[in-house]
């Protein structure tokens, strides 16, 4: 048996003991009352349920008997039969058979070896309208005895004795009728024929002579079983959104006595505080867990609503549902039910074409829709895509500018992913808009509503032929969420961190010249993509620096970065306090309005916070600059292609006191260990990292420096500054003195100052010349072996970037392929006409004489079919679409090896 079929038959179990649990009292009542017919309806409305349950999953015989009952119970209900103590009494003995049964699915998964025909042959009869003779009643009164009895087990053996010594009956015949009683449970039935077996022997001392000695054997008494219903309690929702609001309020009262605790100097108080910590947490924990339910109730509706519409519609659609298990809270299950079966038949009348036009585009007659659900960063994503026609953005923008919608001008600027959310705008669709091109509009404005109002978001991407997703992300529970807790011009905001990127600060050395200005708007450099960023203070016209003077840290700027949809920005905050779980409150009705804020929550001072909505303050502080961003491409940028591409390193000091550079991409994570942490195994030391031991690695060492490692540091109280980086599978750690700085660079590695190896070359940086270190060969030196596994395919690497080529070649080297390097577009080509068993292509973006637009064009020309990943250190969205677009299979952060690993797989395997 499955987990799933598992799941399914515990949940079929729960149901029915519940609905059996009271239906003999309910047919007795209404035994007294039959003008009572909302009871004779609830007792059918049971056995129906019993019936189609069982029959799902092919228990045949409770199916049988509760299929006899359902009909006599429908006949009372029409007034073709009246009830009389005989029907009563046959129901009743039905309903203790259905019990039976579902207590051996609950034992050992089967119906049990009763195949009940007796039964079912008195309830056809019943059915009939045929009475009950004589011999069947009393048969089944001998029955009704030996089932329902709660004498003790010598009682029934002093009954069937005494009953079948008047009948003149032998010892054997005793013990055949005993056995022959099918309507017996199993554990009567048991004791019964033992009893009689007992009272053979007693006719027979010679035979019970010797047997007795294996009665007197000690047995083992049986465990002691709970049942499934003794381990089921169904509570209402009301009462668990009572227990949730009663243990929000225990959540706020706890973070007022941790933050008191932190400042008193009482360790009794400090260790009850931790103490009612651990236990709200686990409160917290298992009353949301008790709200948590399968996706998969709300998603297997949706194969009847296909099925029907399909069919209406002369269309073959088949339904695919993956991720049912998938755990969202009951509250947000419900709220998701109307926008998803809006988007289900959307996808279903406008989405999937008939099967005579999928015919004539190459495609399989039938249609497919695919749902699927999984966590995803703290959340739950639902897609659901099809493979129809998709969605014209060309049509969608004519469509917006007709309406008013957008003018000219501004839908001129738009991108592909900008022209496709138009169809979430009020307004937008009509009837005459409902077409196989361009419908999916008709009411998705309340989809993208009713989404967001619970904390989630619709996205929508679609290729033109091919099909179209709906992604929704859905928070886990509104409740109680995590956030990240800012102060800015005296006031005290929380972010929730579903939202949350990362954080930056900038030290003041030079801050302002991170923070560039394009139209009035603010802009930051991140890893070399500009971000709009917005002063949370300002943006909200709080009150001005000079007022609040004592609460600007004018050492540093912090930039919280934020995720809004797909859309990056920056909110410059005064500080950055603390991230702690916040118990979220609506605001009043009369600030429905205020888009930029999601809530309310109280601090642990008794303070109230505003919750700050990152979509909804990005779109109510936004003046459009930041649309204009790709518009105007900043001329920086188009000059930054031109004259090379921007390199992202590591400063560091080793033990000689000089710089050296590492290649930011090769970078996981910066960690320091205290040394009396380190082990060695004969010379090598090693770390636990995670829950594996890592691999340190002594530069001077490996580089033959002068200097002493801090690894051989005689101060025992010290901590290593460590570079984790992940080669080949593994993480190393490179030890240094000192971690120093992120610094970019435009020039090219110059190869020929590598003075040893493990050094690449040497780079400028600041106007002074740093060596790169070579990450790869350092390791291989400390390695025996690189056990990488060949495997003859070849792959074209097209890069401009010394350092990037180099970097690139190594991962793609790693996964045992054959790599060709070209230092451009026109190098590519040619490499690309020399190579016919070329299985992939992977090529930067900004590169000279031949970017890799062209590039790409020119490829596929000869060949559409290969494989081609685009890469570059500035991807934005525009640039994934135009990507898509132009027969990038896929477009790669070039500094993201693990994408980059994962992105080859998927292409070639």
């Amino acid at each position: 048996m499955t987990e799933q079929n598992a799941a399914i038959i515990h949940e079929f179990l729960i149901e029915s003991f519940e609905n059996l649990s009271g239906i003999s009292e309910e047919i007795t009542q209404y035994e007294k009352d039959h003008s009572n017919s909302e009871l004779l309806n609830s007792i059918y409305r049971k056995v129906h349920t019993l019936k189609g349950s069982s029959s799902f999953l092919s228990f045949k015989i409770l199916e049988s008997v509760t299929h006899h009952a359902e009909n006599i119970l429908d006949m009372i209900r029409e007034g073709e039969m009246e009830m009389d103590s005989d029907i009563i009494d046959i129901l009743l003995e039905t309903f203790d058979a259905c019990l039976e049964m579902l207590k051996n699915i609950e034992a050992n998964g089967t119906e049990g070896e009763n195949k009940y025909s007796d039964l079912n042959a008195r309830l056809l009869k019943v059915e009939s309208n045929e009475s009950i003779d004589d011999g069947l009643r009393k048969k089944f009164e001998e029955q009704k005895i030996s089932e329902t009895s709660d004498l003790p087990a010598l009682n029934i053996k002093l009954e069937v004795m005494n009953e079948t010594k008047l009948q003149n009956k032998s010892s054997s015949e005793e013990l055949a009728l005993v056995t022959q009683n099918q309507n017996a449970s199993e554990s009567v039935k048991t004791e019964v024929v033992k009893l009689a077996t007992e009272d053979v022997l007693e006719k027979k001392p010679e035979v019970k002579k010797a047997e007795t000695k294996k009665v007197d054997l000690k047995t083992e008494e049986p465990k002691k079983v709970i049942s499934l219903t003794d381990s089921v309690v169904r509570v209402n929702v009301q009462l668990l959104d009572k227990i949730m609001n009663v243990v929000g309020e225990l959540v706020l009262n706890r973070n007022q006595i941790l933050q008191y605790a932190n400042i008193s100097d009482s360790p009794d108080l400090t260790r009850l505080a931790q103490q009612l910590n651990v236990i709200t947490t686990d409160l917290q924990t298992d009353i949301m867990t008790t709200r948590m339910q399968p996706v998969g109730t709300v998603l297997t509706k949706f194969e009847r609503i296909v099925r029907d519409l399909s069919r209406e519609q002369g269309k073959s659609i088949k339904l695919t549902i993956s991720g049912k298990e998938t755990e969202l809270d009951k509250t947000l299950l419900e709220a998701i039910r109307d926008p998803m079966t809006h988007l289900v038949r959307n996808s279903v009348d406008h989405g999937i074409e008939d099967s005579s036009r999928r015919l004539e585009n190459g495609k399989s007659e039938d249609g497919h829709i695919h749902i699927k659900s999984y966590h995803e960063g703290g959340q739950v994503t639902i897609e659901i895509s099809d493979d129809g026609n998709g969605i014209n953005p060309e049509v969608i923008l004519a469509k917006a500018i007709s309406k008013n919608l957008v003018s000219k001008e501004k839908g001129a600027t738009l991108s592909e992913r900008q022209i496709l959310n138009l169809i979430f705008t009020p307004g937008f669709s009509t009837a005459e808009q409902v077409t196989n091109i361009s419908g999916r509009g008709v009411g998705m404005d309340v989809v993208k509503s009713n989404i967001e109002k619970i904390g989630g978001s619709v996205d929508v991407h679609s290729v033109v032929g091919n099909g179209t997703t709906f992604k929704l992300k859905i928070p886990l529970t509104l409740a109680i969420v995590p956030a990240l807790v800012v102060r800015s011009s005296g006031e005290t905001f929380a972010i929730p961190q579903i939202n949350l990127v990362e954080l930056v600060r900038i030290e003041n050395e030079g801050n302002e010249n991170h923070i560039e200005k394009l139209l009035e708007s603010e802009f930051f450099r991140l890893r070399g993509e500009l971000i709009p960023v917005f002063r949370l203070g300002e943006s909200l016209k709080l009150l001005d620096k000079d007022e609040v003077v004592e609460d600007i840290n004018e050492d540093c700027v912090n930039i919280v970065i934020l995720n809004a949809e797909g859309q990056f920005y920056g909110l410059i905050v005064d500080h950055v306090l603390d991230t702690e779980e916040i118990v979220v409150k609506p605001l009043s009705r009369k600030l429905k309005d205020l888009n930029l804020f999601g809530g309310a929550t109280i601090m642990g001072d008794g303070s109230v916070a505003l919750i700050v909505d990152a979509l909804g303050f990005f779109n109510s502080v936004d003046s459009g600059a930041s649309a204009r961003t790709d518009e105007h491409d900043f001329l920086e940028e188009k000059e930054q292609i031109k004259n090379g591409e921007t390199q992202e390193i590591l400063l560091t000091q080793l033990g000689d006191s000089r710089d050296y550079g590492i290649p930011l991409c090769l970078v996981n994570r910066l960690e320091e260990f205290p040394l009396k942490d380190i082990e060695w195994t004969g010379d090598q030391p090693l770390v636990r990292y995670g829950n594996q031991p890592m691999l340190l690695i002594n530069l001077e060492e490996c580089l033959e420096l002068e200097g002493t490692s801090s690894l051989l540091s005689e101060e025992k109280d010290i901590t290593v500054a460590c570079i984790v980086t992940k080669v080949r599978g593994s993480y190393f750690g490179l030890v240094v003195k000192e971690i120093k700085d992120i610094a970019f660079s435009e020039s090219d590695v110059n190869e020929e100052m590598s003075d040893r190896d493990g050094i690449m070359g040497t780079i400028f940086i600041n106007g002074k010349t740093v060596s790169l270190l070579d990450v790869h060969k350092v390791i291989d030196s400390k390695k025996r072996s690189k056990n990488i596994a060949s495997n003859n395919l070849s792959v074209l690497l097209v890069d401009d970037s010394p350092l990037h080529q180099r970097v690139q070649k190594e991962i793609i080297t790693e996964l045992g392929y054959c790599v060709t390097t070209a230092c451009d577009g026109v190098d590519g080509m040619q490499k690309f006409s020399e190579m016919p068993d070329l299985k992939l292509i992977v090529t930067d973006i900004e590169m000279p004489n031949l970017n890799g637009w062209e590039f790409i064009k020119k490829v596929r020309e000869t060949n559409p079919n290969i494989p081609v990943i685009g890469i570059s250190s500035r991807i934005t969205s525009k640039d994934e679409e135009r990507g898509e677009r132009n027969g990038f299979n896929c477009f790669i952060d070039k500094s993201n090896q693990e994408k980059m690993t994962e992105a080859i797989l998927n292409c070639v395997g």
